[in-house]
Order: C-alpha cells, then sequence, then structure tokens
C-alpha cells in the first residue's frame, strides 16, 4: 500500500494566519497568490497578502482563473510567474483555481504547453513549491497529484497527472467557506461526497483510503444539511471542512469512478458544473455497480444510518433532501445528445476502469437514459 499526501496539512479555524510561518519553515520564497475574482472580492486574497507582507514575504496576487480553467488560464498563471520572478505559488480558491495553479507551478519550470503533459506521469521535473488553501469544501484538488483542465478544440477535460503536482503543503480553514453561498457550497459538498463513496467502491481502494472514505461519508451527509440551514454554525463547517478533506485523501490515493466519467462530458457540453454534474449521475450509476461491491454498497448505507434501503436509494434521499431534484433534462441536457455524451465519458479510461464492473458504452448510455427524466 502507498499514500501519498502533502508533506504538510494544517487543519482548523483561522489556520490561514499560518501560512506565512508555514512558508518559511518549507522555504518558499516570492509566491505568487493565485485565486478567482470571487475570492478576491471576499477578500480573503488581500487578507493573505497582508498577512504574507507584514512577516516580510514578498508577494504578489493574480485573480484570472475562472470556473473550469481551460489551457489558457494555466498557461497566462505561468507567465505571469515568470513575469514577476515567483519562486512558489499559494493557490488559494477552489478546484478550479487549485488545478491551474497546479499546472502553471509544473510549467514554470518544465516549459512548454498544457497539452505537452496531458495524461500520467509525463511531467519530469518538480514545479515550484505549490503551497495550496481551498475555500470550498469538497474539490480534493488541495491534496491531489492530478489537475483537470479544459481543452478548447475539440471541447473536453483532460488530466494533467504525476508526483510533481502533489502540493508541498494544504491550509484547509473552515473559516474561509463563510463566504461562499448556498448553491457552489452544496455542488462542493457533493462532489466530496460521491469522491469518498466512489474511492470506497473503487478497485484501487487499501485499507488507507477505506478509512478516509469511511469517516468522510457520514461526516459530509451529517454537515452539510447543518451549514445550508444555518451558515453561522462554525462547527457544522469544520465538521464538513474536515469530512471532505478525509474524502480528498480518499479520492487522491483510490481514484474516482464512473460517475466521475460520466459528469465530465456534462460539464464540458453543457456547462453544469461539476459536482452538480456528478450528482445528477450518482444514483443511476450506483444502481448499475452496486453487483460488483454489494458489502460495500450495503457498508455505505449503514454509515448513512439507513441499512434497510438500498446505497442509491439513500443518495436519492440525501440530495432531494438538499433540493437536488430532477433529472438530466431538468438541466438542459437533449435526450437526443445521450449517446455523444455515452460516447465521450468511453475517454475517462482511468476512473473507468477503477470501477467495480466494466461499463462499456452501452451501460453509460443506459445511466443517462436513467438520469434524464
Amino acid at each position: 500500500m502507498r499514500l501519498r499526501v502533502p508533506q504538510t496539512l494544517l487543519f482548523g479555524p483561522g489556520c490561514l494566519a499560518d501560512v506565512p510561518a508555514l512558508l518559511r519553515e518549507l522555504g518558499a520564497e516570492r509566491p505568487l497568490v493565485v485565486t478567482d475574482p470571487g475570492v478576491a472580492a471576499a477578500g480573503h486574497a488581500e487578507r493573505l497578502l497582508t498577512a504574507l507582507r507584514t512577516a516580510g514575504i514578498e508577494a504578489q496576487a493574480w485573480d484570472g482563473v475562472a470556473p473550469d480553467p481551460d489551457v489558457g488560464h494555466a498557461e497566462r498563471c505561468a507567465e505571469r510567474i515568470a513575469a514577476g520572478e515567483h519562486a512558489s505559488v499559494i493557490a488559494l480558491g477552489g478546484g478550479s483555481v487549485i488545478d491551474a495553479a497546479k499546472v502553471a507551478a509544473v510549467l514554470a519550470t518544465n516549459g512548454g504547453k498544457t497539452s505537452d503533459y496531458f495524461g500520467f506521469d509525463r511531467v519530469k521535473r518538480p514545479g515550484l513549491p505549490l503551497l495550496t488553501v481551498p475555500t470550498t469544501p469538497g474539490s480534493g484538488a488541495e491534496v491531489s497529484s492530478h489537475a483537470v483542465i479544459l481543452q478548447l478544440a475539440p471541447r473536453k477535460k483532460e488530466v494533467v497527472a504525476g508526483l510533481h503536482l502533489l502540493p508541498r503543503a494544504a491550509v484547509v480553514d473552515p473559516d474561509l467557506t463563510a463566504t461562499l453561498p448556498p448553491e457552489p457550497t452544496t455542488w462542493s459538498a457533493l462532489d466530496g461526497f460521491i469522491h469518498a463513496l466512489e474511492a470506497y467502491l473503487a478497485r484501487r481502494a487499501t485499507l488507507f483510503t477505506d478509512t478516509y472514505a469511511r469517516m468522510a461519508v457520514p461526516s459530509i451527509a451529517r454537515a452539510l444539511p447543518r451549514v445550508l440551514a444555518d451558515g453561522s454554525d462554525h462547527e457544522a463547517r469544520e465538521q464538513l471542512a474536515l469530512g471532505c478533506l478525509y474524502s480528498g485523501l480518499a479520492m487522491a490515493n483510490a481514484n474516482a469512478g464512473a460517475i466521475h466519467a460520466l459528469g465530465y462530458p456534462l460539464t464540458s457540453r453543457y456547462g453544469i458544473p461539476h459536482g452538480l454534474a456528478n450528482a445528477l449521475v450518482a444514483a443511476a450509476t450506483l444502481e448499475r455497480i452496486a453487483p460488483g461491491r454489494p458489502e460495500r454498497c450495503a457498508e455505505l448505507a449503514g454509515l448513512l444510518e439507513d441499512e434497510s434501503e438500498d446505497l442509491a436509494g439513500c443518495v436519492r434521499r440525501l440530495l432531494e433532501n438538499l433540493g437536488v431534484n430532477g433529472g438530466l433534462a431538468a438541466r438542459g441536457v437533449r435526450q437526443e445528445d445521450l449517446p455523444e455524451l455515452a460516447e465521450a465519458a468511453t475517454h475517462f479510461r482511468p476512473v473507468l476502469e477503477n470501477t467495480p464492473v466494466v461499463l462499456g458504452e452501452g451501460d453509460l448510455l443506459a445511466i443517462y437514459e436513467t438520469a434524464w427524466p
């Protein structure tokens, strides 16, 4: 068994203040804080810059990342790193920001274009030291060694993965999620919830990842409704952030599964937020793959405190309680597009091959059809 994690993990309310000391501990200098306009508008980037400069650390910020970043975002970020002669990177934001920053950090030292590194283990040299500070719960990007980037021609999701994309450190401060509106909070946390489910059912699951997944599933399922009901419930935010950190560690080491393969084309083609896209196909996918891991599906249902219903039913009820109603049709997906979406999903082989049952294009189409009405 192998567990790949950042060199340092910091967790707890207010730990953003510890970033300057952590940078010095890592020997990281002249950071570029990579973020997005929403995080900047919330004041998080300015707070971090002030803390860094007060500590005598020269730093600048760049807020040029957009949701579902494409190759251009990563390459413009790398250009900004070079122009400012930055020697390290701090990714402050959600999964989109962190993924763009990961790629930019390796482009800064390896050169070339993002497309040169699509796939696994194609990055040959370490990137700049990268410290991740998530502002959303659930992406898992802060602890993983891969990045998902949108290729524009043709328009599809690609993965850049390998040891050199693993952040040096991750700082998870639950207080940073307080400015995130309810819908993005829901989509992001559901992504984390599904990471834990898929990691537990994965072919690559280990005793390490099982432990994290078992802790993540009930923690997220209990904490998310509380956070949505009362955004000032700090204990619930802390439990949600911790559960999502656990799920990220599970996913980063066991990988995801078919739910993600089916979700990616929905985001690329229709712009459906990643976590929501996964949630829309989750129950139908779990019904299809349950025969491959019946005992584990039953265990997960038990963790959701309903052993009387199958796992797919538990997930459906959770989604309904969170207000995630309706199928793909309600999100603008056309029925005539389902075969094309199924064909696109077949290209995400690493996660499909990690799924406990073999799913061909016909199976993927059947799942979309179940999730469509």
